[in-house]
């Protein structure tokens, strides 16, 4: 291994640092497209359905912006299946269906038979709050009986803050 020497008088005195020099950064001082938190939601229950309405997975979180100009990135990864028919899962926050209003964000069809599937759904909202958002997944199917989470290998939804 090398050494140096410094030669001279040295480098000085290097200044003490006081906690008040060790503050946090705010949303102002971060690039744009800084993530800032994330929160995360598991189910590892499975959840299946008849309804041809949006209808509640159980799969959910909740989030507090620290800005109400930022935004939420959203991703969710779960299984899905069903026979026969369609199978379509969004995500709400609150009431809002932030997904298509019908046809949601993640599809699945089992045209002539039965068809299960890994899924994922990504969306970039703009909630324009600071106040806490519940955000939940929900599915719907065409006809018969769909399942969300099969098997009940733990679906996920996570929840990025982005700095705008």
């Amino acid at each position: 291994m090398a050494l140096t020497k410094v030669i001279g008088s040295g480098l000085g005195a290097i200044p003490a640092i006081s906690g008040a020099n060790l503050t946090g950064l705010t949303d102002s001082q971060l690039p744009a497209g800084s993530i800032i938190q994330v929160k995360e939601g598991r189910l590892t229950s499975q959840f299946s359905t008849t309804s041809t309405s949006f209808t509640n997975t159980g799969l959910s979180l909740d989030i507090t912006p620290t800005d109400n100009n930022n935004k939420i990135l959203l991703t969710a990864n779960f299984s899905f299946y069903h026979a026969n028919a369609f199978a379509i899962a969004t995500i709400l926050r609150g009431s809002t269906n932030i997904g298509h209003s019908s046809a949601g964000l993640a599809q699945l069809h089992a045209g002539g038979g039965s068809q299960g599937s890994s899924a994922s759904m990504h969306i970039l909202d703009n909630p324009q709050t600071a106040s806490e958002i519940s955000y939940y997944c929900h599915m719907l199917v065409q006809s018969g009986t769909g399942y969300f989470n099969i098997n009940t290998t733990p679906a996920i939804l996570t929840a990025m803050e982005v700095v705008v």
